[in-house]
This record gives C-alpha cells, structure tokens and sequence, in this order.
C-alpha cells in the first residue's frame, strides 16, 4: 500500500478509535452514575440517574416557571443559542475591526490596547448589571453581555496574532504592490488565519459561559433561566437534563467550528498532508 494510503487509513482509524473511545467514557459514566444512586452511594434526588432522565425527557414535559415567567425545554434552547450566536459574531467582528486598527496605527494602540487589556479580565458575570441598565431584561441584555465578556481578550489575542506574522511577509506584498486593503487581503490575514481561527474557536467558550450567566443572574429565559428555576422548584430531573444539554450542545457547536475553521485555512491542512508524504 502507497504510503498516502497508510497515512489516510491510519487517521481513519484514528478518528474511529476516537469516537469509540468518547462513547466508552461516558457510557462507563453512566453506567456507574446508576450503580451509585442504585446502592445509595449517591442521592437520587439530588443526581437522578440516567434511567430517570430518560424517562423524564419522553414523558416530554420539561419546563419550569407558571404563567408569563414558565420557561420550556426546546424555548430555552432556541433563545441561548440565538443570543449566544449573535453576540459572538458582533464581538468576534469588533474585536477583529478593533484589532486591525491597533496594529495598523500606532496612535490607536496607544489608546485602544490598554482598553481592551482591561475589560479583558472582567469576568460575564460582572457585567449583567450593566447590561440591564443600558439595554433592560431580555434577549439584548444577553447579547450585550456576551459582547463585552469576550471583546477584550478576543481584542487582545488578535493582535498578538498580527504582531507574529514575520516582517518579511509584509515586506515582500509591499514590493510586489499591495498596499491597504489589498494587503490586508493578501498578506496579513492569511498570515494571521490559522491563529485567529483557533482564537475563534476558543472564544466560543467564553460566550456559551457567558450567555449561560447572564440568564442565570436576571434574563428569565433561555437554558440558563430554566435551570435556576428547576433548582427553585427543586426539579433536579430538570436540572440535570439542563447540564448535560449545554455540554452536548457546547461539545457540538466546537466540532462544527473546528471543521470550519479548517475549511477556512485549508492551506494549512493541505500543506501538511503534503509534508507527510
């Protein structure tokens, strides 16, 4: 067999082993989690089993709250996901223009960067109270606070993402006529892309954190808000079923960014199948 063809059977297999080997762990899990409630090693009350979960998700009445203020199952999951994809795109792409300009002009890294290494350290959580003021209760609060959790640090990276790029990439788009955008286009992106392509997707869990907080602390809606008010009504079937929706949900929304992310530079990927034959 070619070499090629070793190197694309052994990464299929891999990838097999991989995803056996993920279904193992948490099938051992759950396994286990059943046998503790079972022999009284752990409250059932508090961490109901699997089995009880799976009971309580077909009997398919998983909400919480009464009147205006009751939060259902599939509601809540539309409502995170849209604040949480809409705030990561808006400070994604502030903090990508932001990042531009601090390392195009030394005036405004001078101003901006110090800024944004400031904010960067504040945790979600810090500031909803903000939020709610400028914006009131609800989806835009949300959104805003998403914005500002991962602008800074999002900011930050950016530009140390442009500060690596070698000199002589910039060099040589100059003399070969690339000038303003151009450049941009051509050279200083695709220098940066494979590290802002990881920095994205890294950012995504600072944004699912802090949607998540947001509706706990005040936003009485979506994922976050219907496990607090399952806690309140000591609903731990709809706590737990809360939990393990945001981790499969999290876990789902980084493997499709990480296929993205490689289809964006594809270069690279082609580069180094390229090295290993």
């Amino acid at each position: 067999m070619p070499r090629a063809g070793r190197l694309v059977r052994g990464a299929g297999l891999a990838r097999a082993f991989g995803a056996v080997a993920f279904l193992g762990v948490w099938a051992a899990l759950a396994a286990f989690w059943e046998i503790a409630v079972a022999r009284g090693w752990l409250n059932g009350r508090v961490l109901p089993p699997p089995s009880v979960l799976g009971a309580y998700v077909l009997a398919g009445n998983m909400s919480a709250g009464i009147g205006y203020g009751k939060v259902s199952y599939g509601q809540a999951i539309l409502d995170t996901l849209g604040r949480v994809m809409a705030g990561f795109v808006i400070g994604l792409l502030g903090a990508l223009v932001t990042a531009m300009l601090i390392w195009a002009f030394r005036p405004v890294r001078a101003v901006a960067m110090p800024l944004m290494q400031t904010i960067a350290p504040i945790a979600p959580v810090a500031w909803i109270p903000l939020a709610i003021s400028l914006v009131g209760l609800g989806s835009g609060a949300a959104i805003l606070v998403v914005v500002l959790a991962i602008l800074g640090g999002v900011c930050a990276s950016a530009v140390a993402a442009f500060d690596a790029i070698p000199g002589e990439y910039v060099k040589a788009g100059r003399l070969l006529g690339a000038r303003g955008l151009r450049l941009w286009l051509r050279v200083v992106l695709p220098a940066a892309a494979p590290a802002l392509v990881t920095l994205a997707r890294m950012s995504f869990f600072g944004a699912w954190m802090a949607v998540l907080a947001g509706e706990m602390a005040g936003i009485s809606s979506g994922l976050g808000a219907l496990i607090m008010l399952g806690q309140q009504q000591f609903n731990m079937r709809l706590v737990m079923i809360g939990i393990v929706t945001i981790g499969a949900l999290g876990f789902l929304i980084d493997r499709a960014l990480l296929r993205l992310g490689r289809s964006l530079v594809w270069w690279e990927h082609r580069s180094a199948r390229q090295v290993a034959r």
